[in-house]
């Protein structure tokens, strides 16, 4: 996807806290506020992620975890990156097919994505790191190597820069769409009988196009719009390839 606003990716320098170290009755690493944030992301939501809800969590206050984090940015972006150290993990060793390499890579995006509830949502609604994320010296940015594996691929492939490009944009929307229509439940499959009953109102000939789609519609799920999907992208990045080699 288009990288929008993100932040980039070039390791900062910590940043210095202003002002004391709160007061708590209890002490918490760093370490241990991450990995609260990250339960939390992964049993709930992205979005239940709060300086306010880990300092709860784990009885301390929120100026605490501010001390430890900083922004709530930074903490989101850290939470990212380790649901994008995931997907990395996840990609399956490319094969060297071009057509299988790209398959692969989406379908073990979109099975990380479905692990990490709010994950795909926010990504389709926010400016910031969707693609970059911050990081501390020393630590990997996961959104940067996973780019950097994607873009491999597709130069291996064959497709030109900017036929490259372009097929790397299509293949995340899509698959950060298919994520979020899954956990939105809003695929049309889920509103089938709400969709069956609004349409019975009518007269079948008062609407026939919408008679005509109604029933094979509401058959329509995530996973075969996947399916279907992915094959006409393929097919897509399979012509550009061709093209591309005759010149045009």
């Amino acid at each position: 996807m288009s990288d929008g606003t993100e932040t980039a990716a070039t390791p900062k320098a910590p940043r210095k806290r202003a002002g004391r170290r709160p007061k708590s009755d209890q002490d918490v690493s760093r370490e241990a506020m991450i990995d609260c944030a990250i339960r939390i992301a992964r049993s709930e939501s992205l979005t239940e992620v709060s300086m306010v809800r880990i300092g709860k969590e784990l009885g301390v206050a929120a100026g605490m975890v501010h001390y430890h984090l900083g922004s709530r940015d930074e903490l989101i972006s850290t939470v990212i990156n380790a649901a994008f150290k995931e997907r990395v993990q996840l990609l399956p060793a490319p094969t060297g097919n071009s057509r299988e390499d790209i398959a692969a890579v989406a379908r073990s995006s979109l099975a990380t994505m479905e692990r990490w509830p709010g994950l795909a949502t926010y990504i389709l609604t926010e400016n910031k790191f969707r693609l970059f994320q911050r990081v501390q010296p020393g630590e990997t940015d996961y959104g940067l190597a996973y780019f950097d594996h994607i873009g491999r691929i597709l130069e291996r492939a064959g497709l030109a820069g900017p036929f490259a490009a372009m097929a790397y944009h299509l293949l995340m929307l899509f698959v950060t769409v298919i994520a979020a229509e899954k956990e939105n439940h809003q695929a049309p499959h889920s509103h089938g009988d709400f969709i069956g009953g609004y349409l019975a109102r009518f007269a079948t000939d008062a609407y026939p196009g919408a008679a005509f789609l109604a029933a094979p519609f509401v058959n329509v799920d995530s996973a075969n719009t996947f399916d279907a999907g992915l094959e006409l992208l393929l097919d897509g990045f399979d012509g550009w390839r061709a093209g591309g080699a005759k010149g045009r």
